[in-house]
């Protein structure tokens, strides 16, 4: 009996030896680029797997840490169920080990393999990067196994205190000895950072260091109050420039005016537009909606407003497509779900365009696709002095592109793009925030959030200015590589980066500023501090008056603030009486009770009236505020809790 258990005991201390030994890192925890995390096919081990794209040059990279210099073993789990091997490139620390190793078919994406190879690893940190290098990409890989004993890790921990965040580099919160990492502080909107505390003592919002010890980082924030003007509303960018026979957009000024409230008398005024160039003037009113997908045509004309009216113009599952049509506005108009392969706004063959104070979106998460819908706002063929200002786009794939095909033959059309796009809100959307081919697009003062692949994609020779811009939490704030081709050139001002991204997420590789020396229009820069919350507050429909709205000539001074609703759960109503004469209230629906702050502040963002804090019950309350001395006149009713804060607007006779 005891020469089996010294048996048992030998066997299992061998096994010991080999789990210490080996390291398995999954894939989804390392850099990717061209490529997904992904769960839908079963069989992968950890969390998630990694797919790639369907092109060359998509990468996985892993970090993978070595107690000493030697060979080891590498063992990728990888499926493969496509019809074709899948070959990819192995570097390590930058030198190609690996030209091509073939990853077979697996006959399932639910069948995975393995495959192994050896490689020599330096000790401490090595970059092992896997690059496909067919027109298929590589196989979903799983995780990497290594042999051999792990390097020393160290933990880190960090706290954000106040209204900021704290974005670590590479994330983690364990990595290797001498592994280089970066933090870098980012306040919210209202927010000013003002030091790190803990192991490292410093007023540098960036910290780099290359990590020997267990690391605790506190980061500090504060909150400031930022003065917000009322905004000038008035055209401004490329729409009005002067330029093929026009002096600047006017729309349909002066013409004639006719109101639309149903699918059939909107198809039917576009049909007398037909070869129209008489100034005229259509006024949306209510929803419109198809039971089938539909694009309405605006074209082969001039000279025409497309304007909703108040808060409630929308357009469902109806798209406008405006080709070869010059001097054209759509202002205040809220366009959802367009399904593929129709397009919410398209602007084709034309020049002179402003496309204002807009709302378009159509849904993403579990069931949407990449071609559930097509495009938000398309602009081809070499449609020019075209300004799309104070939209609100969001919750979408495929959001905005600017020149549809790498096709040389387009180019020298494609080359005539002049496109302003400043002070939109790009909130909860994949790619296109926007993507740029040939031409020339000037962006200023927008405000991009959440945005899971990439901010701004300039390509194909395309050159960019890029002035003034809030990215939040992009993947990649702007590129100018990310797709094959030629690549484009921009050139950075002003921009700031917070949540989960920071200046390093970008992916440029050609700068030119030279080429925007002789800008052909004024316009003014809003504080980049402040373009957050002025988009969050001014941009999207029912915002503008509807019959100045139909008047480029003026400011179209708000009537309306679009409510922001990020609430944490928590139901916040209008103010209610409103107007108000001397008090006025907020109902509340919290789903646990708890504590906000609310003040007053007038249309320039300057707070008139602080009231004490009010503490709110769970489920249903209602919390009255007296107006007290304050004059008559429009007011921000802004209620602050813990992590956000919601806008209303309240009138005080």
């Amino acid at each position: 009996m005891k020469y089996i258990i010294s048996f048992i005991s030998i066997i299992f201390f061998f096994n010991c030896l080999l789990a210490f030994g080996n390291t398995k890192y999954e894939a989804e925890d390392q850099v990717y680029y061209k490529a997904v995390i992904e769960t839908k096919n079963a069989g992968y081990e950890g969390a998630a797997y990694i797919n790639f794209d369907n092109e060359t040059g998509g990468y996985l990279e892993f970090t993978v840490g070595m107690a000493a210099d030697g060979i080891q073993s590498l063992t990728v789990r990888f499926a493969n169920g496509g019809t074709l091997s899948r070959p990819m490139e192995i570097t390590v620390n930058g030198t190609v080990v690996e030209a091509s190793i073939s990853f077979e078919v697996t006959g399932e994406w639910t069948t995975w393999l393995t495959k192994s190879f050896d490689v020599n690893l330096q000790k401490g940190v090595n970059l092992i990067r896997f690059t496909s290098t067919g027109s298929e990409g590589g196989p979903n890989i799983d995780n990497l196994e290594v042999t051999g004993e792990k390097a020393t890790s160290y933990f880190i921990s960090t706290t954000a205190a106040g209204p900021g965040t704290i974005r670590q580099q590479p994330a983690g919160d364990s990595l290797f000895a001498g592994q280089e990492v970066v933090f870098t502080a980012s306040p919210s909107v209202m927010a000013e950072f003002t030091g790190w505390t803990g192991d490292t003592v410093s007023a540098s919002p960036v910290l780099q260091f290359n990590l020997e010890k267990n690391i605790t980082l506190t980061a500090s924030f504060t909150e400031k109050e930022v003065k917000i003007d009322t905004p000038n509303f008035k055209m401004t960018g490329y729409a009005n420039v002067e330029g093929d026979g026009l002096p600047t957009t006017t729309g349909g000024q002066g013409g004639l005016a006719d109101t639309v409230s149903t699918l059939v008398e909107l198809v039917a005024y576009a049909n007398t537009r037909e070869d129209n160039f008489d100034p005229g003037i259509l006024y949306i009113k209510g929803k419109i909606e198809s039971p089938e997908k539909l694009t309405v045509s605006i074209k082969h004309g001039a000279n025409i407003s497309i304007i909703g009216v108040g808060k409630d113009a929308e357009l469902h599952n109806v798209g406008l497509k405006i080709w070869d049509y010059n001097n054209v506005i759509v202002r205040n108009l809220t366009i959802h779900e367009v399904f593929y392969p129709e397009d919410a706004i398209t602007i084709d063959e034309c020049h002179h365009v402003w496309i204002d104070h807009c709302e378009l979106y159509s849904k993403i998460g579990e069931g949407i696709g990449v071609d559930t819908y097509d495009g938000l706002l398309d602009i081809k063929n070499g449609s020019r002095y075209v300004t799309v200002s104070w939209n609100y786009i969001h919750h979408h794939m495929k959001t905005s592109l600017i020149g549809h095909t790498d096709n040389s033959g387009q180019a020298e059309t494609d080359r005539q793009f002049k496109i302003t796009y400043h002070h939109n809100y790009f909130s909860n959307t994949d790619g296109r925030n926007p993507s740029l081919r040939f031409g020339a697009l000037h962006m200023f003062n927008n405000y991009l959030e959440n945005i899971t692949d990439y901010g701004l994609a300039v390509r194909q020779g395309a050159h960019s200015l890029v002035e003034n811009n809030h990215f939040e939490s992009v993947k990649i704030p702007v590129t100018t590589n990310k797709f094959s081709g030629d690549e484009g050139f921009v050139c950075m001002s002003g921009n700031i980066y917070t949540g989960t991204c920071s200046e390093a997420d970008n992916s440029i590789t050609q700068t030119d500023c030279e080429f925007w020396n002789n800008l052909p229009y004024q316009y003014t820069l809003d504080s980049v501090h402040k373009v957050a919350l002025l988009v969050q507050m001014f941009a999207g429909a029912g915002v503008l008056d509807t019959v100045t709205a139909a008047d480029p000539d003026t400011t179209s001074a708000p009537v309306g603030i679009r409510e922001i609703s990020i609430t944490g759960g928590i139901e916040i109503s209008s103010p209610y009486p409103n107007p108000a004469e001397s008090v006025f209230s907020i109902s509340i629906k919290a789903p646990e009770a708890g504590t906000s702050e609310v003040i007053l502040t007038d249309m320039g963002g300057k707070t008139v009236k602080k009231y004490p804090p009010c503490n709110y019950p769970q489920g249903n309350s209602a919390i009255t505020f007296e107006k007290g001395a304050l004059q008559p006149g429009i007011y921000l009713c802004i209620i602050r809790f813990d992590k956000y804060n919601i806008i209303r607007k309240v009138t005080f006779r």
